[in-house]
């Protein structure tokens, strides 16, 4: 038995089931997977055809008559002739050898009919004709209507006598919609001459390097999810709280993938599926090169596996050795920064931009001692508006290592600051304040409730009125804990220094137990009544 997967020839046993061609596939689990039936028989049974011209298609569909049955068996030796003649009325194409009855009778034509004519009453000299206006004809034969042209009617009348046909071809897409399907179930048959597409392939723009970034991380674990879909486009609008510029736009052509980079829904990605005017909100990040057909049939709420050309270049949080071997499986050569050595863990790359990088000579890494990694543990479920603007603000959203700036530390504080932004912050609502206390290595944001807004801070020591960044209860939003050594992190810090954070998912340390029945005791700082958040804090 037969199939094409993605686009190639395959022989397989018949019974073949979906899993058992996909092993070596690129396809990811949970993700949708296009199902259609031969393109032969599809083509055989459409009723819509698009007439190629140097002036633009014409859309044609056909009637369920024996003419147009006619025209099936005809349309490729059709495809290749020339516009012969044309008046006020008609227009024809031609000519071509057929069998059709010939008659010298009198018929009515409606305005775009296509139908078949023969020159001088011979079958011989078959022409292809459209009226291009209603009106009463002798033209060799019963009327031979084929049917009406839809679509692409004014270019009619820029086409000039001699000029020949680009070709015609069977449009699938309404039978499509009823002969193909997708599925999650890869327990689903195989049928001769089978369709099967896994995958979706981009091939990315060098002229919009942001967005394209933008693209990578939405997609960085292969998979897209759509969230809306339209009969223009299917679209994803996870991960669109973020900052972009305008780069590169153009006429979206079906096929073609943006980026929304200004306005309502920035940040939200667009593959298209019919073609639409410039927009200067759009970025054209890439075009569809493969699974055409599974991105026209995804519906919202479902998963497609997604593929780039180029991949991610993002060699941050490995160690330099690792990012080395990285790279040069990519052919990108390495240049060290920082520590050198193999298991210094690399915190920033340059360039950062995959489309900026893979056309470089060579990629620095900068490299710091892994116990410079602070790691942290966040909490998306109790504060989900302060996790997202923390990721945000420490790069956590598009890169496995963080970076925090310190706004203010200074010896004995029970806290210290570090840069967040007042306007992002204005939008922060009361979430998750503290309990009966602030722990040791708590980590908060002050909330919209407070004049610096936004500000974010880590606890040194345990406090039942102040939380990490100094705020009261009301205005504290706890977002996370650090894991890793306090004492490590605070070691010879100074205001301006960036320190390095990572996420991981160890637990939790245990709160502190009750000695019968009273908690052990913590060290405090003594309370002036005018709060914590004084001098260079605020």
């Amino acid at each position: 038995m037969n199939i094409f997967l993605n686009g190639k020839p395959v022989e397989v046993t018949a019974g073949s089931l979906l899993r058992d061609v996909l092993k070596d596939q690129p396809y990811e689990k949970g993700s949708i997977i296009a199902l259609a039936r031969s393109s032969d028989l599809i083509k055989k049974e459409t009723s819509d055809f698009e007439l190629l011209t140097s002036r633009g298609p014409i859309g044609l569909r056909l009637n369920d008559s024996s003419y147009a049955t006619l025209f099936k068996e005809l349309f490729l030796q059709i495809a290749n002739k020339s516009i012969r003649w044309q008046t006020s009325k008609v227009l024809a194409v031609g000519s071509f050898p057929t069998e059709i009855e010939v008659s010298r009778d009198r018929y009515q034509y409606k305005k775009f009919d296509c139908f078949l004519a023969t020159g001088g009453f011979d079958a011989k000299t078959t022409y292809l004709m459209v009226a291009k206006n209603s009106h009463e004809g002798q033209y060799g034969t019963s009327g031979a209507v084929i049917g009406k042209i839809t679509t692409g009617r004014h270019v009619l009348g820029q086409l000039q006598e001699g000029e020949r046909l680009l070709g015609i071809k069977p449009l699938v897409e309404e039978l499509a919609e009823r002969k193909a399907f997708v599925t999650d179930d890869l327990s689903a048959p195989l049928e001769e001459g089978m369709a099967v597409e896994s995958y979706v392939s981009v091939a990315l723009e060098r002229s919009a390097p942001v967005s394209c970034e933008h693209f990578l991380v939405v997609a960085e674990h292969g998979v897209l999810p759509v969230t809306d879909k339209t009969r223009t486009f299917a679209a994803c609008s996870t991960g669109m709280d973020v900052v972009l510029i305008k780069e590169t736009t153009g006429t979206r052509e079906s096929g073609t993938v943006t980026v929304r980079h200004e306005g309502g829904g920035a940040g939200r990605v667009y593959f298209y599926l019919e073609r639409r005017q410039v927009s200067n909100a759009h970025n054209i990040v890439g075009r569809v090169t493969r699974g055409a057909e599974l991105i026209r049939l995804a519906s919202a709420g479902s998963r497609v596996t997604l593929l780039s050309e180029p991949k991610r270049i993002m060699v941050i949080g490995l160690s330099q050795q690792e990012g080395q071997k990285a790279l040069e499986a990519r052919g990108l050569r390495q240049r060290r920064a920082g520590d050198t050595g193999d298991d210094a863990v690399i915190v920033e790359q340059e360039p950062e931009l995959t489309m900026e990088a893979v056309h470089e000579a060579e990629i620095e890494t900068l490299g710091v001692r892994p116990e410079k990694i602070n790691l942290i543990r966040l909490l998306p479920e109790k504060a989900p508006q302060t996790h997202r603007y923390f990721r945000k603000m420490t790069g956590l959203g598009h890169k496995p290592i963080g970076t925090m700036k310190v706004h203010f530390t200074y010896p004995e504080m029970p806290l210290i600051t570090f840069e967040g932004d007042a306007r992002e912050g204005a939008s922060l609502i009361p979430e998750n304040e503290f309990g009966e206390e602030a722990l040791r290595g708590d980590i908060g944001v002050t909330n919209m409730s407070r004049p610096i807004r936004g500000l974010i801070g880590i606890r040194l020591d345990t406090s039942d009125e102040f939380g990490p960044t100094g705020e009261e209860r009301y205005g504290t939003n706890l977002v996370g804990s650090v894991v890793s050594s306090l004492e490590t992190l605070m070691k010879e810090i100074q205001e301006g220094d960036i320190i390095y954070v990572r996420e991981t998912v160890e637990p939790p340390p245990a709160k502190k137990k009750k000695i019968n029945g009273v908690k052990e005791p913590v060290t405090r700082k003594k309370n002036t009544g005018k709060g914590e958040k004084r001098g260079k804090i605020e």
